[in-house]
């Protein structure tokens, strides 16, 4: 799997408590999973801290969840399961030596074929159907697994389930002391309805249900066509939130341009997980690095509303001082 090492993400590891990433992350789980999903979590007391980035673990196990729920078609359990392991490097596990959290995500799914375990790892790799999936969620499990210290390991029997298993290495000494969290909001909730346009289902579900908490509306579109026939039908949309990289003719930016264009009134947020993108994109117009935490995406929506706003007032007391000139003119 030598090329799962250039699929490479920006982290920014902290000190962390896993019992309490796992149990705040839950509640947008069991959204995102539906009601035929249920989620076991064993996690004991005394478990060692780790240092990873939050945001990165919060997404691997909303990939991992995912994945398990598309195995269980008819529904099933999913189990999250934390011990403390000191490995050696005799146990096989990416040579690892030393102490670690192990992690492991169990489901009660069709399991993965023999052939096909060992190739699950590797990117754009994927078992689902056309348009169904890009093939990056265990690939983004695999590097931010391995840049994290660690490793990952599958196991899986056809029609007894699979099991990922994240090793991730011992944070030795005490957490710093907690600091208030950021609010998720500043002043009011927010007003308005926000188009989000993704093309994958499952992302879509976990981006709406945050919008959603800080108090919009959401509707929904799966590509840059869908999203402009939405506007021109007339639907009152307040800011259009888009990944950039969408499939079709049109990607993000250029769905962005097209509304600058019909739509001059309409303020656009873009995101993208892929860096060379994001730095590419950052210097035309603003743009929200995935994953991304709820307090960072109330900032950029607000941000740009306001920025919309701005403008807007700006346009019409110029069209006022355009009337008023032509006015003393007659």
């Amino acid at each position: 799997m030598e090329q799962n090492q250039n699929y490479r993400l920006p982290l920014d590891p902290k000190h962390t408590d896993l019992n309490g990433l796992v149990s705040d992350t839950g509640k947008l789980l069991r959204r995102a999973l539906g009601e035929h999903v249920e989620i076991d979590s064993i996690l004991p007391g005394g478990l060692w801290t780790i240092n990873i980035d939050r945001t990165q673990l919060e997404t691997t196990l909303v990939n991992l969840c995912v994945n398990a729920r598309d195995a269980m078609p008819g529904g099933g359990i999913i189990t999250l399961a934390a011990r403390n392991v000191t490995l050696k490097k005799t146990d096989e596990v990416g040579l690892l030596e030393g102490d670690f959290i192990a992690l492991a995500l169990t489901d009660t799914g069709v399991g993965i074929a023999p052939d096909v375990l060992p190739k699950v790892f590797e990117p754009f790799f994927t078992t689902k159907p056309l348009g169904k999936g890009t093939g990056l969620g265990l690939a983004q499990v695999y590097g931010f697994s391995h840049q994290s210290g660690g490793s990952v390991v599958a196991t899986s029997a056809v029609g007894s389930g699979t099991t990922i298993t994240i090793y991730l290495p011992r944070k030795h000494g005490a957490l710093p002391k907690a600091a208030e969290p950021p609010p998720a909001q500043t002043g009011k909730p927010g007003q308005g309805t926000i188009l989000v346009v993704e093309d994958n289902a499952e992302v879509a579900e976990v981006t709406a249900s945050l919008v959603e908490q800080l108090g919009y509306r959401t509707l929904r579109a799966e590509n840059a066509t869908d999203a402009l026939n939405k506007l021109q039908r007339g639907d009152k949309i307040h800011l259009v939130f888009s990944d950039v990289v969408m499939p079709g003719g049109m990607n993000g930016i250029a769905l962005a341009q097209e509304i600058s264009n019909r739509y001059p009134q309409i303020p656009v947020l873009l995101t993208s997980g892929y860096s060379d993108v994001v730095q590419a994109t950052e210097s035309k117009m603003p743009i929200l690095r995935k994953p991304f935490q709820l307090p960072a995406l109330e900032k950029s929506i607000r941000e740009a509303l306001e920025q919309a706003a701005a403008r807007d007032k700006d346009d019409r007391v110029l069209q006022f001082s355009q009337w008023r000139g032509a006015v003393r003119r007659d």
